[in-house]
């Protein structure tokens, strides 16, 4: 009798703190937002970070801890209106699915490419699109859910996680205002905090605002636990604010950073431990999975032809492009000097990297993108595939015409169309033009003109 008493005791001891006592198990919220058309770094230059490919992979790392990860979108996936913006779109809400993400928190971007394109999404993509104060009006109602009520069943509990989103009136083009109505914030949540209070054990509030904007909500709503804020936040890190005991926080801008919230839970009850802003830098791989996607996105490019379909802007005097093989036929040392170099050859970059069709990309590999007579595709354009005389000293039809006539001499302003901060940081004009000056040459006499 004593034995099999001695046996319950042990049975008790070994399984009692999970029954009465609880077992502590983590959740971590993951925050993304403010990508801006920025699906992966451009590749310019080394030592970049962001992109879809190393958060995937981030995500998984944490999802694989066995976990609860309940990843966020804060809003502004694309960067503004556009068919390669509404393609962008499109890919980043496939990849918000993938990632298994609970939902998307409508910015103004998102809401001025379009009621058609966010209305199709809303109802085809798998990840829900949230907005408490905001009202899209179309010829078919636009799914938009004014909270999200996520149950994560935990240590036999079931744990509630409730979602708020707005958006800051300040933020929306007037543009939208013929088909959006956005409600004041604190209005709308006024009500929608009070309901949920009662149903969830924590609040967490997607404030597509000012940061300024989104400490005043923090003092009007105490029992949001967590609000994750934007706007225009570069660097994220160091911007973490508190009210009271309530984390305000941004993911940054870009798609260069990843928040995470990690919270400890203990017999239902939500305790957070930190609240991080982490640098998708090249220690987290590219996912496979992500590289399928960003390889498709680049062939939806090609198959759509966008590359022909930009508005081309006329130049003035009637001036035209002729291609930098036609300036070699004078000036051969310096010809033959700037097919070694980077401009040179800055089209097979593209190629090797299969961005050939990529608009964003295409403008600084090429001569006169965006104009008339400029480059348009390689099938029509081949003569004027990478970075050319032209880039730098204008259209050169004149001058052809008439070598006598005065030519565009180039500086540093030219250079910085391309060389600019977010393409090249580094960028140093007497360091780089070191890289491209052109050697001296004795042009042999010419006649005035040429036919």
């Amino acid at each position: 009798m004593k034995m099999h008493f001695g046996f319950l005791i042990i049975l008790l001891i070994i399984f009692l703190p999970i029954k009465v006592y609880g077992y502590s198990e983590s959740l971590s919220i993951i925050f993304s937002g403010e990508e801006t058309g920025n699906l992966e770094p451009c590749g310019c230059y080394e030592g970049q970070i962001g992109g879809i490919s190393r958060r995937y992979t981030l995500i998984d790392l944490l999802r694989k801890k066995k976990n609860v990860i309940l990843p966020v979108s804060l809003g502004d996936l694309p960067k503004s209106s556009g068919r390669q913006e509404e393609i962008k779109m499109e890919v980043f809400c496939r990849a918000l699915g993938e990632m298994d993400y609970v939902l998307h928190n409508l910015g103004e971007k998102d809401i001025e490419i379009g009621p058609q394109l966010i209305n199709y999404l809303s109802h085809t993509n798998k990840t829900i699109f949230l907005s408490s104060n905001v009202q899209i009006d179309d010829s078919f109602p636009v799914k938009i859910n004014q909270y999200v009520l996520k149950e994560c069943p935990v240590s036999g509990h079931s744990l509630k996680i409730a979602f708020l989103g707005i958006l800051s009136k300040s933020l929306l083009n007037n543009s939208a205002s013929d088909y959006v109505n956005v409600n004041d914030p604190a209005l709308a949540l006024k009500p929608l905090v009070k309901q949920l209070q009662e149903k969830a054990n924590l609040i967490v509030l997607l404030s597509h605002a000012p940061l300024e904007e989104s400490i005043k909500v923090a003092k009007l709503f105490p029992e949001i636990g967590l609000i994750i804020t934007g706007h225009n936040i570069e660097d994220p890190g160091d911007s973490i604010t508190y009210v009271n005991n309530t984390p305000i926080v941004s993911p940054g801008i870009k798609g260069k950073y990843i928040g995470i919230a990690k919270y400890s839970i203990n017999n239902a009850v939500v305790e957070r431990k930190s609240v991080e802003v982490i640098p998708l830098d090249s220690k987290y791989k590219d996912s496979l999975e992500m590289i399928s996607l960003l390889k498709e996105y680049q062939q939806m490019l090609a198959d759509e032809d966008l590359l022909s379909k930009i508005p081309q802007v006329p130049l003035s005097n009637d001036l035209s492009y002729v291609g930098s093989t036609t300036c070699g036929m004078c000036h051969k040392i310096v010809y033959e000097h700037w097919r070694k170099t980077t401009h040179g050859t800055s089209y097979s970059t593209l190629v090797n990297k299969g961005y050939q069709y990529d608009p964003e990309c295409i403008k600084c590999h090429t001569t006169g993108y965006g104009y008339v007579s400029g480059f348009l595709n390689y099938e029509n354009n081949s003569s004027l595939i990478n970075v050319g005389c032209e880039s730098c000293h204008g259209a050169g039809s004149r001058h052809i015409k008439d070598v006598t006539e005065s030519y565009d001499v180039t500086d540093e302003g030219n250079c910085a169309v391309c060389h600019e901060s977010e393409h090249s940081p580094k960028f140093q004009y007497s360091e780089y033009w070191k890289k491209i000056e052109h050697p001296e040459e004795i042009l042999k006499k010419m006649p005035k003109t040429i036919e």
